[in-house]
């Protein structure tokens, strides 16, 4: 006990609680006063990193900036905006930038950093629990044909972007762990996600040698062809239940696209009419809950997150959204440079995660799951930013003494 209580001390609250509630967000089927598990995760992480820069407001290291344009124009368009649950979703866009201003809010050591490496490696065990345990594989020996588990495995997602950069900065044994968890998507018949994390190694923006992903990524594209002709991925994929790579349009009317093809074609049409500065704050919700009463298949998402910016904050809101994604990206890359140790994979880890965050935003709508993905993310990005600040503060004291 001692031991474990050593492992995962040195750490803000706040990061335990991200961790923790990631974990029940994945394994939460359960409604508290009308309302699903899930909502009130990502509700309680906000709350605690709230208070947590109420209690020191001038601490955090965090680079909020970058993420000014997007907050401001996130909060101007809430003010204009009517349509309903306006409030609720601006404020999911706007979670994980706060959890990650909490996290870097602290003064945290290297040393200190290593608990989180280990968070991360029992959150892990705890998502392969969960797969196990909710499709039966062990009892029944059959890798289940639908799951339903598309949020979950963007965590595993993310958690393989973690074990990517790892392994390519000297830790071996953390492979292991990359390859146990890409293996999850697969079995629980989650489409873009088998390749999105797939793809968190090759593409990982950790230095690798040139051969070395090359090499990833051949093995990658042959095992992913595979799978991609096993029956179950078959099924899923083509309504005939047969069909080649070269089949993948969403022209042919054998492709199953869940009824994102309908949807993006009617929200693109939609799009056109008002191109610039979009409809408004949650319109594409407002727009789909009326088709979803008139066609089979629509939903209250459009399964597309680069289409539900153009919608509500069209392409001028986009456009900011994509700079500071990007601008994110690179000041992680360059505060990686000049790091050592735990913070060094922090920051390479916060960057990579950006590259399947806009891959998932193809096809999901994976900036709403702020309980799954963003608040985990920027978790990783505050951690890395309060540790390399209280680095050069000792720096700094060490001088003078």
């Amino acid at each position: 006990m001692k031991k474990i209580i050593q492992e995962f001390s040195g750490l803000p609250f706040i990061v335990y609680a991200v961790v923790i509630m990631t974990g029940i967000a994945c394994f939460g089927q359960i409604s508290i006063l009308g309302k699903n598990l899930v909502g009130w995760t990502w509700v309680i992480t906000l709350c605690l990193a709230v208070l947590s820069l109420l209690r020191k407001p001038s601490w955090f290291s965090f680079p909020i900036f970058i993420w000014l344009p997007w907050g401001c124009l996130v909060i101007l368009h809430l003010t204009l905006s009517t349509f309903p649950g306006v409030w609720q979703r601006s404020i999911m866009l706007l979670c994980p930038i706060i959890v990650g201003v909490a996290a870097s809010n602290c003064r945290i050591q290297e040393d200190n950093l290593k608990s989180f490496f280990a968070l991360c490696r029992y959150l892990a065990v705890a998502l392969i629990i969960l797969v196990i345990s909710r499709t039966g594989i062990l009892v029944t020996g059959i890798l289940p044909w639908y799951s339903g588990f598309a949020a979950q495995v963007m965590s595993v997602a993310l958690l393989c972007t973690i074990f990517a950069v790892s392994y390519t900065l000297g830790r071996k044994r953390d492979l292991v762990w990359w390859g146990l968890l890409s293996t999850l998507p697969f079995v629980l018949l989650t489409r873009t996600a088998i390749a999105v994390t797939a793809l968190t190694l090759p593409l990982t923006f950790a230095p690798m040698k040139f051969v070395k992903r090359l090499i990833f990524m051949a093995v990658i594209i042959a095992l992913g062809i595979g799978v991609f002709y096993t029956p179950r991925v078959q099924n899923m994929m083509f309504f005939s239940g047969r069909g080649s790579i070269w089949d993948l349009r969403f022209d042919d009317p054998d492709i199953q696209t869940s009824g994102r093809s309908y949807m993006w074609e009617r929200i693109i049409s939609e799009i056109r009419k008002r191109p610039w500065f979009g409809h408004g704050a949650n319109a594409s919700a407002d727009v789909l809950s009326r088709l979803i009463h008139k066609v089979p298949g629509a939903q209250l998402h459009p399964h597309n997150d680069w289409l539900r910016l153009l919608y509500d904050y069209g392409c001028v809101g986009t456009f900011v959204f994509a700079g500071c994604l990007i601008a994110q990206t690179i000041h992680a890359l360059r505060m990686a440079k000049y790091t050592e140790g735990e913070s060094r994979i922090l920051f390479y880890a916060g960057a990579s995660s950006f590259l399947p965050l806009a891959l998932f935003m193809i096809t999901d709508n994976i900036v709403l799951y702020a309980a799954f993905w963003g608040n985990l993310q920027f978790t990783i990005l505050g951690l890395a930013y309060a540790a390399e600040a209280t680095t050069n503060t000792i720096r700094i004291n060490s001088r003078f003494d």
